[in-house]
């Protein structure tokens, strides 16, 4: 049996009635997979529930939704699965406990996702990230639509359609509203989280100013990469991804080159070559080092940062770290934080042309923090904030690799 061939949502191995959760990516649920929660007769809890029909047009089951959401959102995430028929009791209530998986009786699927989607955007502040939907065609009467609600650390999330002002969370028997202790405790660990982020960036790059790296870097600039997962920072969240990232060194090589060593260590999988070196970490969290590429390649280009090489390599290496941690299966959102260490008195320019507005006036510069909401987004578009602050370092407005339109420009030449 490989564990891999199950879906996403909670499901019951054995007599395991704590929540067993397998991971599957929603493009990879089959309609055996909802068949086999039927089978086993999954019930549902934290992170699954079932509706039978859509939420209709009155304000009762918008509100509704609309809690369901929020509540997913502050609790553990999880999946709505819209199509599935409960078993009832004797009294005529719903169980919890799926029947029949029927599907849905609409004629435009894609229209009803579009409004559920602008129920949501409209009626949950802040705006809940990284929603998906994905029906799953098959079933007798139509699809069965599977709204997927990753866990939020922008939250809590409070449904605030037509004047409410209500938070929810979950619990094992389905969605409550929060108390005002429960509501404070979650804007409380809502900061810590990012506290403890930066405080991890700050340790980090300490320890490789003072020469404290796992692998050798060199005397020359630095680049580091950290993508810091928010999941692996709460305490009451661990998976050790040391054993998958092992089969995954094309995706973990270093910013530059290949890598030579690969090994175990107490933090998890490094991968390291000359100068560069690539950690992942237990808890999912990608530190790579490189001391390559601001190195010069000839006296003439000595305190230069060859600006399209740099915004490449760094838009190739966070995509290549994104796909990883996408296959390790760690939820969104993850941060992106560069830093450039060594870099006082260099220069903007690149072998073609050599700019010289300002030097940089710093030694370190701790771009700014990149949020990837979910594993599509359009990476160099994401980074831009990040290098319009390096250009800025140098004295432009910001970065001149991107076009009219945003996009990052690669064929230009400076």
């Amino acid at each position: 049996m490989n564990l891999h061939d199950f879906p996403a949502f909670s499901i019951i191995i054995g007599q395991c009635y704590s929540e067993c959760v397998i991971q599957k990516p929603l493009d990879q649920i089959t309609k055996a997979n909802i068949e086999s929660l039927i089978t086993a007769k999954v019930s549902e809890r934290r992170t699954l529930d079932y509706k039978q029909q859509l939420p209709g047009g009155t304000d009762e089951d918008k509100r509704e939704l609309l809690g369901d959401v929020a509540s997913f959102a502050n609790a553990s995430g999880g999946d709505l699965l819209f199509g599935v028929v409960d078993e009832r009791d004797a009294n005529g209530k719903p169980t919890g406990i799926p029947a029949s998986a029927d599907g849905l009786s609409v004629t435009n699927i894609n229209e009803q996702i579009a409004r559920i989607e602008a129920s949501v955007r409209d009626g949950i502040a802040p705006r809940i990230q990284g929603i998906e939907f994905v029906p799953i065609d098959g079933f007798s009467k139509g699809p069965v639509l599977i709204v997927r609600i990753p866990k939020s650390w922008a939250g809590p999330h409070m449904v605030t359609f037509k004047g409410s002002s209500r938070f929810y969370s979950r619990n094992s028997t389905g969605k409550y509203p929060l108390d005002v202790a429960e509501i404070r405790s979650a804007f409380i660990a809502s900061t810590a989280i990012g506290e403890k982020m930066r405080a991890f960036r700050m340790d980090r790059l300490s320890n490789i100013m003072n020469g404290a790296t796992i692998a050798p870097l060199g005397d020359h600039a630095k680049i580091v990469i950290h993508m810091v997962p928010l999941s692996s920072l709460d305490p009451t969240i661990f998976r050790d991804v040391t054993r998958e990232a092992a089969n995954l060194s094309a995706e973990l090589k270093p910013i530059v080159g290949s890598p030579t060593t690969r090994r175990f260590n107490f933090d998890g999988y490094l991968l390291s070559r000359d100068n560069s070196f690539v950690q992942v970490y237990r808890s999912g969290i990608i530190e790579s080092a490189d001391g390559v590429s601001l190195a010069p390649w000839s006296e003439e280009e000595r305190n230069r940062i060859a600006n399209i090489a740099i915004e490449q390599e760094i838009i190739s290496a966070v995509q290549r770290y994104l796909r990883a941690q996408q296959r390790l299966m760690i939820e969104t959102p993850v941060f992106v934080m560069v830093t450039l260490i060594g870099l006082k008195g260099f220069a903007m320019g690149s072998r073609r042309r050599h700019f010289q507005v300002e030097k940089i006036d710093r030694d370190v510069l701790a771009l700014p923090e990149i949020s990837i909401e979910n594993y599509g987004v359009d990476v160099a578009r994401a980074l831009r904030p990040a290098f319009d602050a390096l250009w800025q370092a140098c004295g432009f407005e910001g970065s001149q690799n991107y076009n009219a339109a945003g996009d990052w420009d690669s064929p230009r030449q400076n």
